[in-house]
Formats: C-alpha cells, sequence, structure tokens
C-alpha cells in the first residue's frame, strides 16, 4: 500500500494530519453502486433496458430520495418507541439531552458539510484527495472539540443544577455526538461524491440497526436515557466503521492545508452565524403559543407541523444533492446554467410538496382524526396554515443552494437576521390578539420575510455576475 511521505521539517499540524489521513488509508476501497442492463435483445430486452438507463442516468436522484424516506420513517418509528419503552419522565429527559445533539449538529451542518457540498465539485480532479483529505481532518478536530465541549458541559451542569440528576449522561451523550455526527458526515461524503447507494448502505446499518436493537434490549433490559444514547452510539458507529471501507482515494493535504481552511471559512462564516440565528427564531412562535396560551395550543402547532413534516422526505432527499449539483452547474455554465437548473428543481420539487400540501389543505380534520384522534380534530384550521407555510419552505432549499453555489452565503444570513427581528417584534403581539391563528400567521411572515430576501439577493447576485 502506498503511504503518504512526511518530512519532519513540516509543521506539526501537516504532520499530524499525515499520520491520520494514513490511518484512515488503511480500511480505503472505493466501490460504487450502478444499474446494470440486461440483454437488450427483443422488444422486452429493450424496453427494459431503457428502464435501466434511465435509472442510471438518475440514480442520484434515486437514492437521495430512498435514503430519506429510510431515514425519516425509521426515525418516525423509533420516536414513537423510544416514547413508549422509556415512559414519559426519561423519554422527557432523552428529548432534552437530543436537543444538546442536535444543536451542535447544526454547527457541523453550516460549517464542515455545507463547504463541502459546495465547494467539492469545483475541485480540479488531481487535487481532489487532497481536498478530502483537509475536510476529513476538520471533521476530526470538529468531533473532538464537541465531545470535551459537550462532556464538560453536562457533568459540570451535576454540580450547578443537581436536581437535573444528569452527570450519569455525560459519556453517553458526548460519544453519541461524536459517533452520529461521523455518521452522518459520511453519509453526506458519499453523496457529494455521487455514491448514492453507499449513502444508503451506511444509513442503514445505522438507522435500520437502531430499530432492530431497540427491540432486542426492550425484551432483554429496562431501557432508559442513558442505554438508549448507548444504543444510537453503537448503531452510529457500526456504520461509520463499515463507510471508513468505503471512502475511496483521499491523500496527504501537504501544503493545501491552510487554503482549504480558509476558503472553507470565508464560505461558513456566514451559514455559522445563520445556524444560531435558526436556534433563536425557529421555533419561537410554538414556544410563545405554549408560554401565552398554554402547553396545548404548543402541541396542537406542533401535531399539524409533524403532518405536514412529511415533505421532509423531500426537502432532505433534495439537500443530499441539489447543492453539490447547483455548485457542478453553476462551475461548468455560469449564472445561466444554475438558474436553469434551479428553476427545474423549484419546479418538480414544488410540484410533490404542492401535492402534499393539497391533500393536507383538503382534509385537514380527517388527518389530524387519523392521527392523533378526537382531542386534535378542532385544529384543522392550523393544519391549513401550515400546508402554506410548508409550500414557502420548499422555496428556501433551491433558493439557498443557489447562493451556496456562489459562495454567497452571507445573504442567508442576513434572511435569518431579518427573520428573526420580526419575530422578535411580532410574536407577543399576534399570539395575545389572535391565539393560534396569530402564531400561524407569524410563522408565515417569517417565511415571507425569509424567502424575499433570499430570493432578491440571489436574483441580484446573479445579474451582477452575468453583466
Amino acid at each position: 500500500m502506498k503511504q503518504s511521505t512526511v518530512h519532519w521539517n513540516k509543521s506539526e499540524l501537516e504532520y499530524a494530519s499525515a499520520a491520520f489521513l494514513n490511518c484512515i488509508s488503511i480500511v480505503k476501497n472505493k466501490c460504487t453502486f450502478s444499474c446494470a442492463p440486461p440483454d437488450n435483445s427483443g422488444p422486452c430486452g429493450i424496453f427494459t433496458a431503457k428502464v435501466f438507463r434511465i435509472l442510471n442516468r438518475y440514480q442520484h436522484i434515486n437514492w437521495a430520495l430512498a435514503d430519506q424516506a429510510m431515514v425519516s420513517g425509521v426515525n418516525f418509528l423509533t420516536g414513537i418507541l423510544f416514547a413508549r419503552f422509556l415512559g414519559l419522565e426519561q423519554y422527557g429527559r432523552f428529548t432534552l439531552a437530543w436537543m444538546a445533539v442536535l444543536f451542535f449538529n447544526s454547527f457541523q451542518q453550516a460549517g464542515i458539510i455545507a463547504p463541502m457540498m459546495s465547494i467539492a465539485p469545483k475541485q480540479e480532479p488531481d487535487k481532489v484527495p487532497a481536498y478530502y483529505g483537509v475536510v476529513f481532518i476538520h471533521q476530526a478536530i470538529w468531533s473532538a472539540v464537541c465531545f470535551f465541549l459537550l462532556w464538560a458541559g453536562v457533568w459540570l451542569s451535576g454540580y450547578v443544577k443537581p436536581g437535573w440528576h444528569i452527570q450519569n449522561l455525560a459519556l453517553p451523550l458526548a460519544t453519541t455526538l461524536v459517533a452520529w455526527q461521523l455518521q452522518d458526515f459520511l453519509r453526506r461524503y458519499f453523496f457529494v461524491r455521487d455514491q448514492g447507494g453507499l449513502a444508503f448502505l451506511n444509513d442503514a446499518v445505522s438507522y435500520l440497526g437502531q430499530i432492530i436493537l431497540l427491540f432486542v434490549l426492550f425484551r432483554l433490559t429496562t431501557l432508559n436515557t442513558a442505554r438508549v444514547l448507548w444504543l444510537i452510539a453503537v448503531t452510529s458507529a457500526l456504520a461509520v466503521v463499515v463507510g471508513l471501507f468505503k471512502i475511496g482515494r483521499i491523500a496527504s493535504p501537504s501544503g493545501l492545508f491552510a487554503g482549504i481552511t480558509k476558503n472553507h471559512w470565508r464560505f461558513s462564516k456566514w451559514m455559522l452565524a445563520s445556524a444560531l440565528m435558526q436556534w433563536t427564531s425557529g421555533n419561537f412562535f410554538i414556544i410563545g403559543a405554549g408560554g401565552i396560551l398554554g402547553a396545548a395550543y404548543a402541541g396542537a402547532l406542533k401535531a399539524a407541523q409533524n403532518i405536514m413534516g412529511v415533505s421532509h422526505i423531500i426537502f432532505q432527499g433534495l439537500e443530499n444533492i441539489v447543492p453539490a449539483r447547483a455548485s457542478h452547474y453553476y462551475f461548468q455554465g455560469g449564472w445561466t446554467s444554475l438558474r436553469e437548473y434551479l428553476k427545474k428543481v423549484t419546479y418538480w420539487g414544488g410540484a410533490c410538496t404542492a401535492a402534499i400540501a393539497l391533500l393536507a389543505w383538503l382534509f385537514p380534520e380527517y388527518w389530524l382524526h387519523l392521527l392523533y384522534g378526537n382531542e386534535y380534530q378542532m385544529y384543522g384550521y392550523v393544519l391549513r396554515w401550515y400546508a402554506v407555510i410548508y409550500l414557502l419552505i420548499f422555496l428556501g432549499l433551491p433558493l439557498r443552494a443557489g447562493l451556496r453555489a456562489m459562495e454567497y452565503s452571507k445573504a442567508i444570513f442576513v434572511s435569518y437576521c431579518l427573520m428573526t427581528a420580526f419575530t422578535a417584534l411580532t410574536a407577543d403581539f399576534f399570539i395575545s390578539k389572535m391565539g393560534l391563528v396569530g402564531a400561524t400567521a407569524g410563522i408565515l411572515g417569517t417565511q415571507i420575510i425569509y424567502q424575499s430576501s433570499l430570493l432578491y439577493s440571489l436574483w441580484r447576485k446573479g445579474t451582477c455576475l452575468a453583466a
């Protein structure tokens, strides 16, 4: 096996980087998935061959949607199972603990994954292995920092707030965070390298493994929050091991580490600030409804939102492929090529989202009664509001992808600032005066402001580049 050459006159960081990558190279072995057409003789053979050609042509989309359907479905089932097996109190502890994982993961998305998916497709072929080498080092450093921060934070909270009784969650929570982050990083890595089959395999090991192990542990022992966290950590870590055998060729960054890191920071600094803004504004109207109107009203909002959450299969499936494809089209054909690609994504993705929204709009009481019972049926009007809201939420996907392809992520941060300002100024008035109608109207207002700002920024940047 060919080893990367490391000279002692390099900086300590480059030396450590090369050593880290040499460890990874032990398990590297590229593998790709594709559909092989059968014999195309005869009418049936010709038809079948055409089908296989279509599958091969759009396999990146097929894998992305299949993967997200599996992930979303398993998340839905595990959420129900965790609630049933843990009981109310333990499930509450798990939910609060998992928010910490999601918090750190949002910064990973902004600082590592988002720039990788937008910048990687623009790399020259001879620089691709070194580029991914740098990204792998970024991920390793970030995971180590997250482990320490979360472990120390939870452990120290036991002394600051002893009544919380969460010191025993420090190690399992920090371990779960690292394993879950690494697994999520690898699945995105496979998607950006057009290896959707490997991403699907990686997620199948992690998420289907959760379901299987959950049933096994339920029969063998009593579950609690710590054991559930270890369960997620084990299945995520197993997926990471499987993924490392399929990562393909990566190389020591040599003298490229500083340049690539600077480029990533220039791209992601506004994305990181945007991630923080999401936490200060994203769910504020739901929290406000619970605080002003009562917890039942917040539950009604969340129940309606969960029904429209079916569209997340489309959103997240496209999120796996659209940013990288948008960057590719922009790199190859500039603004004109990027604009045409985003139009196609908006048309087809919007049509699918509109179909889901239409079903929710026409039969809101039916869906609420079917999934939640009579208690929620009276909130059909809330679901109708969310049907419109989710149409706007979808529009953000191609708009953000276009801005990220042009590495103009500052516009996304500005849009979040406008949305946060609107929320801070209007939330109390809307909810106090109009109840749930005011809460949903406020959420709709934030989306109108956010998407309008993104659209204006994309149009302005594109026309300036085309001029």
